[in-house]
């Protein structure tokens, strides 16, 4: 029975699971800003 996960257990996963995918989310959406940046597209959307 010690394979059992307690609930504490599954709700740490999961919370990890969801920082785990706000962190990949961060490192993609920085450099595809930069690149906007550069190509001029926050300039015309009034973003800088």
């Amino acid at each position: 029975m010690a394979n059992e996960a307690s609930l504490g257990d599954k709700l740490i996963v999961s919370f990890l699971r969801v920082m785990v995918f706000v962190l990949i989310v961060i490192l993609i959406a920085i450099p595809v800003c930069i690149l906007l940046d550069f190509l001029g597209v926050m300039d015309a959307l009034g973003l800088s």
